[in-house]
């Protein structure tokens, strides 16, 4: 019954496409996309994310690589849109138009290859494509080719000029008729303020531009939490929805309107709430798919913010804490993930100075399915998870208390755990950071639990890539050295601590061997069935 319904979806969502697909090619479809041809763009977005002159390089010999696809056209660009994965994370890359941002890296060294490409493109996909037009590629293309038009138009003649600009009026009034049709809310949010970003760009697109705008309000209503922070608690997309704001309002200012009010309280929220995430080593801490993405994207939202956002602690309703002191940095996920993908509540991010020490291992996304899904486990997290083959009890409700004192900054994370126990089971995770920042304290709690669920629980403390550990002969305590000389101490009361490898994908780029301090509640010669505490401390060598 079940094949058979999954059988009947599928045919169901083939049939809307291939009918979608006959409208998209009909004359009465692209009778509709005509209108007032621009001869000029009215509004230059700027780039906040940083170019990357090596990729650009690249690509202008025609090599380029993503995650686990590489393509190499021998210097024959033309054929690069041929030789992609259709539904590859390379193929959006391109779609997308992300490159031209690379390019600009090169100065005029990069108009021939951008020249090439776009010309290419054009040649495939003009008219309409089902794939290339879809709304979330159509707007990120848009958002691209506003921000980076000279690199395509400076110095050409004006029937180039003119094919570049009609057809980018022509996707902006397809995407007026087609973004709520994109994949996801947040690509719904993001297809929006692209729609209006392009429409206040080009002359005579103000229709599509207000049609943006009021999507724009219903998606933000729905995703953005009362804290300012985006349903997904991704920082990478934070940061990506506080820059898109920043850029519309910019967008309507420039044509001489009057942004929504709606607008600016959304975006002073957006942008306090990017900058939570903020690290001392300038990037984004990793938690819930994201990267630490791009630190002068990051000093652009806070410059563009225009206010002091100030130094929040605790987002009440994205549900993180943060914690610091002198040079130490503790943020906690203190969520309910039962049924967020990212199994990630109590995780931690720990650095001192600019130097990373605990980490979560990022996402898996720009690296295929296999990888997406072992990088939303527990184990991928600096958190509590249980042994693979084992015992894993049911999660319920999280509660969060903090506190100040003279000595330092106090946490506690306590989750309720599903149980046949008639007095109930819970996991509590206490953290105390001294306020000298030199003493990271943890304690790890588990009662009322089975037996069998304890002796299976694991904790897991993964280390970045720049961090170098070496485990005590008494198997005690592990010594680490940081990137900037400092050296640190790992101490548990556990009778026997592990030093295992890991893998870091917080970089966004190919996967970095690191490793992880491990606890196993195996190890503990137990006194009692059904409880266990374990303490833990992270210390900073004199």
């Amino acid at each position: 019954m079940a094949r058979a319904q999954r059988h009947s979806g599928k045919a169901s969502r083939d049939v809307i496409a291939r009918v979608r697909r006959a409208w998209g090619e009909s004359p009465f479809y692209q009778a509709q996309l005509k209108g007032p041809a621009p001869d000029r763009l009215l509004f230059k977005p700027d780039d906040p994310y940083a170019p990357d002159k090596t990729i650009a390089q690249a690509l202008a010999r025609g090599r380029i690589a993503l995650g686990d696809e590489s393509v190499d056209c021998e210097e024959e660009l033309d054929k690069l849109w041929d030789l992609v994965e259709p539904d590859g994370a390379l193929n959006a890359w391109l779609q997308e138009f992300s490159w031209l941002r690379h390019l600009s890296a090169l100065g005029d060294d990069g108009k021939a290859p951008a020249h090439i490409l776009m010309k290419a493109w054009l040649d495939r996909h003009e008219r309409w494509s089902a794939e290339s037009w879809e709304p979330y590629f159509t707007a990120e293309r848009l958002v691209e080719l506003c921000a980076h038009h000279p690199l395509i138009l400076s110095g050409t003649d004006a029937l180039w000029r003119s094919r570049v600009l009609a057809c980018m009026a022509r996707q902006t009034r397809h995407l007026a008729r087609s973004a709520h049709r994109a994949a996801t809310g947040f690509d719904r949010l993001m297809t929006a303020l692209g729609l209006g970003i392009a429409g206040y760009s080009l002359p005579g697109c103000e229709g599509p531009a207000e049609r943006g705008l009021e999507m724009a309000r219903r998606e933000l209503r729905l995703q953005l939490r009362p804290d300012g922070g985006h349903v997904s608690r991704n920082p990478s997309r934070q940061l990506k929805l506080a820059l898109r704001l920043q850029a519309l309002i910019k967008a309507i200012e420039t044509r001489g309107f009057q942004p929504p009010g709606f607008l600016r309280h959304q975006v002073q929220r957006a942008s306090a709430m990017a900058a939570f995430f903020r690290c001392p080593d300038g990037k984004l801490a990793v938690f819930n798919g994201g990267y630490e993405d791009d630190s002068k994207a990051l000093i652009a939202v806070q410059t563009g913010a225009g206010a002091d956002l100030g130094p929040a602690d605790f987002a009440r309703h994205s549900r993180y804490h943060k914690l610091t002191a002198a040079r130490a940095l503790l943020i906690a996920d203190t969520a309910d993930d039962s049924a967020a993908p990212y199994k990630s509540a109590g995780s931690l991010h720990f650095s001192s100075g600019r130097s990373r020490i605990l980490v979560n291992c990022g996402s898996g996304v720009h690296r295929g399915a296999a990888w997406r899904k072992a990088l939303e486990q527990r184990s991928a997290h600096t958190a509590l998870s249980f042994a693979e083959g084992g015992p894993s009890p049911v999660f319920g409700e999280v509660a969060q208390r903090r506190g100040e004192e003279t000595t330092g900054r106090l946490l506690e994370i306590e989750r309720r755990i599903e149980t046949a126990n008639p007095e109930g089971a819970s996991y509590l995770r206490r953290l105390f950071l001294a306020a000298n920042g030199a003493d990271l304290r943890g304690e790890e709690m588990l009662a009322g639990c089975a037996s069998r669920e304890i002796d299976s629980a694991v904790w897991r403390f993964h280390l970045d890539p720049g961090v170098r550990a070496s485990l005590a002969r008494d198997k005690k305590s592990v010594i680490l050295l940081l990137s900037n000389k400092e050296g640190w101490r790992f101490k548990s009361s556990c009778p026997e601590l592990l030093l295992e490898k890991s893998v870091y994908c917080g970089a966004g780029g190919a996967p970095a061997a690191s490793e992880q301090i491990v606890i196993r509640a195996g190890a503990f010669d137990r006194r009692e069935e059904t409880a266990l505490n374990v303490k833990w401390a992270l210390q900073r060598l004199a």
